[in-house]
């Protein structure tokens, strides 16, 4: 496919860079010199210098062969106008990344579509879905989702006390019944080593287990870990942006007590008058006064989701110092998240990481990598569409995966808008999306078995 991104900025060239692994077609529309210099050098695509508006740089994009563009810049209103542009090149799919409150607006006249826009990827909803995935799922080391959150995957340390210690496999996906869920990673410290369990292996105290499993599974998934008792009650939110608001109201629908700190005392007005049920401070999170005053460390979750990135980690660091069991930070600088998860935050959510991945899903064809963060397992996800006529669709999977038990393992189902989590009994359909996860070195072994074939 020929793909034409508008906006070089962090979620720009993370796309770029998963579409062309992919094997797409992509060109860069980007206004400043010297990024543009950046993104030549480090990605093997096409750059053009010029704005998104400009019909001249589109066309030197390729705009007119292209069957999507992709418009990300940090102005909704270049996004708007090149999807716009787009359209009157008769480019098929046109997805605009959109911020503002005045478009996303439901009682907004303006009809987007209208303007060109087939798609609007709205980075608030993005990051608040992200961090109340992670924040419905205790104790959970990584959680990553695909279509919309409903298909989930957690990574687990095993703890004693949990009841499925001393069990195979096998015998857990008996007890979840309808509510199937499959562990599709299993690293075991003592052992130095990872795979991809079967259903005759033992779990023990120390196994870190990644499993897929849907929405709706959830709450006996956490049953059978023996965590559906550590529902946050309590949480306190600090920022100073939109972002903090839509999470307060989204986690005020199943959390008790919800407390915003605010350090920007205009924008905590403001808050307090469109936030019903939720306590609001005007303070700096990274003031201990502040977190005591609004009894933090009772706390079951801290989010940090401001505009800084130093008030999110340090507030989140001074939380959980004073006792809050959960806490998470969100990072406008990526590059650092590893050391932030290393010096005590559980779970560090970039916004532009969280875009970029979210925008793969929407486009997903063929092979799409992508960034789980499965820390130091040599395992990849990659969501691939089952091919009309494929090795995959003749056969069920417990039959056709048999020479790949070790190598790879599909591990959800996405069919005409539902999420499923397969057997061994599954037959796969064409145009079925399956989340595969797998060790990189038989990817290419891997997507043979999803081709289409004649």
């Amino acid at each position: 496919m020929q793909i034409v991104i508008v906006g070089g900025g962090t979620v720009g060239s993370e796309l770029a860079a998963h579409l062309q692994r992919s094997g797409h077609d992509v060109a860069m529309v980007e206004p400043r010199t010297e990024r543009c210099a950046e993104l030549a050098e480090k990605l093997d695509i096409l750059v053009v210098e010029g704005g998104g508006g400009s019909p001249r740089a589109l066309e030197r994009a390729g705009i007119a062969q292209a069957q999507m563009i992709i418009a990300v810049s940090s102005v909704d209103e270049v996004n708007i106008l090149s999807c716009g542009l787009a359209a009157q090149y008769g480019v098929p799919t046109r997805l605009a990344r959109i911020r503002s409150g005045e478009y996303l607006d439901k009682r907004n006249p303006v009809d987007l579509a209208a303007l060109g826009v087939t798609r609007i990827i709205d980075p608030e909803h993005i990051l608040v879905r992200v961090i109340a995935q992670i924040a419905r799922i205790p104790d959970a080391v990584e959680v990553f989702s695909y279509h919309e959150g409903e298909i989930l995957i957690a990574r687990h340390i095993m703890r004693d006390g949990m009841p499925i210690l001393g069990k195979h496999f096998a015998e857990v996906a008996a007890l979840a019944g309808e509510d199937r869920f499959l562990a599709v990673a299993l690293h075991r410290a003592s052992e130095g080593k990872t795979w991809i369990p079967a259903g005759d292996d033992t779990i023990i105290v120390g196994d870190d287990i990644t499993t897929t499993f849907t929405r709706a599974s959830l709450p006996r998934y956490l049953e059978l870990l023996g965590l559906e008792h550590r529902r946050a009650k309590r949480a306190v939110v600090a920022g100073d942006g939109l972002s903090a608001i839509h999470l307060c109201r989204e986690l005020n629908t199943w959390v008790d007590v919800v407390t915003l700190v605010d350090w920007d005392p205009d924008h905590a007005l403001r808050a307090a008058q469109q936030l019903e049920d939720v306590e609001v401070i005007s303070g700096d999170p990274t003031e201990r006064d502040v977190l005591r005053e609004v009894a933090a460390g009772r706390a079951d979750l801290f989010v940090g989701v401001g505009n800084d990135t130093n008030r999110n980690v340090m507030g989140a660091l001074l939380a959980r110092s004073e006792g809050c069991r959960e806490v998470i930070a969100v990072t406008l600088e990526p590059t650092s998240n590893r050391l932030f998860r290393e010096i005590g935050v559980n779970h560090v959510v970039s916004p532009r990481r969280a875009i970029a991945h979210e925008i793969m899903d929407i486009i997903a064809r063929g092979r799409v990598s992508v960034e789980l963060q499965l820390r130091d397992l040599d395992l990849e996800s990659v969501e691939i569409r089952v091919g009309a006529g494929s090795k995959v669709t003749r056969a069920p999977l417990s039959k056709i995966w048999a020479a790949h038990r070790r190598q790879a393992i599909v591990g959800a189902v996405y069919r005409h808008g539902r999420a499923t989590v397969p057997g061994g009994g599954t037959v796969l359909e064409a145009g079925d999306e399956a989340v595969v996860i797998l060790k990189p070195k038989h990817l290419r072994t891997v997507e043979d078995l999803f081709r289409e074939r004649a």
